[in-house]
């Protein structure tokens, strides 16, 4: 029914009618804060670690042991959205996860420093302060990304490179609040405007069996973009240079897996088909039923997949 919905009204009216009913909920429920030592309590374990880096306070974890595994996430997520791999990658490997500046439990970049380049500039910085001179990337949309403009920057350090649903060719739409999040006026009120509900329709557009999108995942999504200065922080985000540069993907030369979902509406799979044809080291696989997420609706699958592509590649 959403799908029809969304079909009937256009996507256009689904954002009008999405704030709007921000609008009509009430600002003073929208802009319901969090406090950042309860968010910490509620969203940090045993193995999340905090330092200090650029005049960031970042927030990461670093398990298990053996050859390094770096996942990056993306757009208004954090290094949750990883757990079921780090589980199984842990066993292993040795699993590095952050909460990228803007997201998660790092909060913001107190300089706003948001385009690709300075998250290229600020995954150096974080491996060198883990002394880590080789390592398996994974990103995830805009994890992505980074992971390839990574790649390219800096190919010694890198020993494969793993891409899910990446960003890096021109987007002809983007979802719902990225979208409403560049436009002017809107972008100010999203700073102070973000109910539970619109992460519950975000959630349930990306996925793409909404049966999987519980109340669990959802306030993990809503209450984490409550951390201190991230709402704030994700016009800016959004607004950075993300797809742009897709000419410079044919430059990639380590090993390449590609992990898509089949039905992601907004990086579509012919996405992937041309990663693949441009990457010249590059396995493709594609999951039916999945949207845009593949690690976190069929975890199973994907990291399996994942582990499969590393026995190749570090035997090769």
């Amino acid at each position: 029914m959403k799908r029809a919905v969304f079909k009937l009204y256009g996507r256009a009216s689904i954002q009008r009618l999405v704030f709007t009913a921000c609008v009509i909920v009430g600002i003073s429920a929208c802009a319901e804060s969090f406090n950042a030592k309860d968010l910490e309590e509620k969203y940090a374990d045993a193995s999340s670690q905090f330092i200090e880096l650029d005049g960031n306070r970042i927030h990461y974890r670093d398990e298990g042991e053996g050859e390094a595994i770096v996942l990056l996430h993306g757009t208004a997520s954090s290094l949750h959205t990883w757990d079921s791999w780090a589980q199984q990658l842990s066993k292993t490997h040795r699993v590095i996860r952050m909460d990228l500046p803007g997201f998660g439990l790092t909060g913001p970049d107190f300089l706003n420093r948001y385009q690709v380049n300075d998250d290229v500039v600020f995954l150096y910085a974080f491996l060198q302060k883990l002394a880590l001179k080789k390592v398996h990337i994974a990103g995830s949309s805009l994890g992505g990304r980074i992971a390839w403009q990574y790649a390219l920057e800096h190919p010694d350090q890198v020993e494969t490179l793993t891409l899910l649903n990446a960003l890096g060719y021109e987007q002809e739409s983007w979802p719902p609040p990225i979208q409403l999040a560049q436009w002017p006026v809107f972008d100010t009120m999203m700073t102070h405007v973000s109910p539970r509900f619109m992460y519950d329709l975000g959630l349930k557009d990306v996925y793409f069996d909404p049966q999987q999108v519980n109340d669990t995942l959802v306030d993990r999504y809503f209450e984490l973009s409550r951390y201190p200065g991230n709402l704030a922080a994700f016009p800016k985000r959004v607004k950075a240079r993300l797809d742009r540069d897709s000419h410079l993907i044919k430059a990639v030369r380590v090993p390449t897996l590609i992990l898509w979902g089949e039905e992601d509406r907004y990086f579509p799979v012919s996405s992937a088909h041309r990663f693949h044809s441009d990457i010249r080291q590059s396995t493709l696989r594609v999951y039916e039923q999945v949207g845009h997420l593949p690690m976190e609706e069929v975890p199973e699958a994907s990291v399996n997949d994942f582990t499969e592509f590393l026995a190749l590649a570090t035997t090769d």
